[in-house]
């Protein structure tokens, strides 16, 4: 069975930043690295979806025989500092535009989406209840318009240092049985549940059958292999549960982003591949 191990590729619309959780730089050469190491899949990163050259993206995914997973929609909030949480109409509107753009790329490339970050959070000042309902009806919306396409769109709970709502894996599976439609699935994020979840393998066998992608990143946002999380444990449970899909390395690029894609592969794959 082919290992299914991708690495995170920022598209030319994201800026270069050290905060950014991806290989950065010429995509062609990035692709190129990635097969270089033995991954069999890239995971885009981008910030404005809709000027992302889709036929260039799969003329280099065939290229480089890298199948593309995943449409990572971070730097939308983290870049174009748009949430569907926002108090003003104008940046929440945005905020869905972007998020459907982020649709239409992940259905020209066969690929799903993510919504962390984007979906927002509480806003200091304003009702808990107006800041969840404008967060849950725009991830209501996106899921709506993804699965009339054919796309799915994976939730990803998102540590409480990062923001301050879905933050747990069962947070996140309660949001995606509330909601209830077919499109929206669960992402897990090895290093957002080792912040806020009081045990990742149960968490694990609690979001059984709701999983459609995994981040595989260690307990201080660097390579897998460097700090303490127990990868072995973690991939053994999600197979437990029948899990069988992609797998992606989205951390810091330190010490240099050679070196973590290199170091990445170098520890996960035998535990990919036994």
């Amino acid at each position: 069975m082919k290992m299914k191990l991708c690495y995170q590729v920022a598209t030319p619309d994201v800026l270069p930043a050290p905060g950014v959780t991806a290989y950065q730089g010429d995509i062609d050469a990035a692709f190129r690295r990635l097969r270089e190491c033995g991954y069999t899949g890239a995971e885009l990163m981008v910030a404005n979806p809709a000027q992302v050259d889709a036929d260039r993206i799969f003329s280099l995914s065939k290229q480089y025989e890298l199948d593309i997973p995943m449409v990572c929609t971070g730097e939308i909030y983290g870049q174009e500092h748009l949430s569907f949480s926002a108090l003003d109409d104008n940046i929440r509107n945005s905020a869905i535009s972007y998020a459907k753009s982020a649709v239409d790329l992940a259905q020209a490339l066969g690929a799903q989406i993510n919504i962390g970050r984007l979906r927002g959070e509480y806003v200091y000042g304003a009702s808990k209840e107006l800041c969840r309902q404008r967060s849950v009806d725009g991830l209501r919306e996106i899921a709506a318009y993804a699965g009339e396409r054919s796309v799915i769109v994976a939730l990803e709970p998102v540590n409480s240092i990062a923001i301050n709502f879905i933050n747990t894996t069962g947070e996140g599976i309660s949001l995606v049985r509330e909601i209830a439609l077919p499109a929206l699935k669960l992402m897990l994020d090895s290093n957002h549940m080792y912040i806020d979840d009081k045990d990742m393998l149960q968490s694990v066998f609690d979001a059984a059958g709701l999983v459609t992608y995994v981040h595989l990143v260690d307990s201080n946002r660097l390579y897998p292999g460097n700090c303490k999380l127990d990868f072995a444990s973690f991939i053994a449970a999600l197979r437990q549960t029948g899990y069988d899909g992609y797998y992606s390395v989205e951390v810091f690029q330190r010490p240099d982003q050679d070196t973590a894609l290199e170091k990445s592969i170098e520890y996960l794959r035998p535990l990919l591949e036994s």
